[in-house]
């Protein structure tokens, strides 16, 4: 009976991204040859409201089963690198994003982390033990609070340094850089962090040899 359940959560979980994918699709919002800007005016916005229903639907369906959300994360890591491939390769690709690439970055920086979310919590249910919890909030972690500092960096050079001169702009670039710095302060403090853990579990397997 359990494995029956396990069975047809992973089932579930798998044909409703299918679904949402296809119905995304159909609704006009994953396109190859949109070079215009103006893709979203084709947009079926009630199948991109199903889409997401599906897509939610599918990691809630998975989620209290490891094995479901393993194997949903494996096809969302598929979605994923399929995304960026794209992304990268082909000027026309639009994946439910309107007029700004910036859009479809941040979409695909979700996307990922729930890739890791999915797979590191299944694989630390499965017995991968404790320390691929922590992977999973060091990444969360480290995307968050880069977008946020990225978002409010940008917004305070435009506003301080960019005011009628908007051509000559650098607030974007000010903001990425501001990300980045983020970025490797975060990667010190999980250096840090592990280093800290690892003398506590030396410290504590040498405690019983001295007594």
């Amino acid at each position: 009976m359990l494995s029956w359940n396990m069975g047809k959560r992973r089932t579930g979980s798998l044909g409703l991204l299918v679904l949402a994918l296809g119905l995304l699709a159909a609704g006009s919002f994953v396109q190859f040859d949109d070079t215009s800007g103006f893709g979203s005016s084709q947009w079926k916005l009630p199948l991109g409201v199903l889409a997401a229903v599906g897509a939610i639907a599918a990691v809630v369906v998975a989620w209290p089963e490891p094995k479901a959300r393993l194997w949903l994360g494996i096809a969302l890591g598929v979605v994923a690198g399929l995304v960026i491939w794209q992304d990268a390769v082909n000027d026309g690709f639009r994946f439910v994003w309107n007029q700004s690439e910036g859009e479809l970055r941040e979409f695909e920086l979700a996307l990922v982390m729930l890739v890791v979310v999915l797979l590191t919590t299944a694989g630390a249910a499965l017995g991968g033990g404790r320390w691929l919890l922590r992977l999973a909030a060091y990444v969360v972690g480290t995307a968050v609070l880069s977008v946020v500092v990225t978002l409010v960096a940008a917004a305070t050079y435009e506003a301080r340094q960019c005011a009628g001169r908007e051509e000559d702009c650098l607030a974007p670039l000010g903001g990425l850089l501001w990300g980045a710095g983020t970025v490797a302060v975060c990667l010190v403090a999980v250096v840090v962090i592990e280093s800290i853990l690892w003398a506590k579990r030396v410290r504590k397997r040498r405690e019983p040899d001295s007594r």
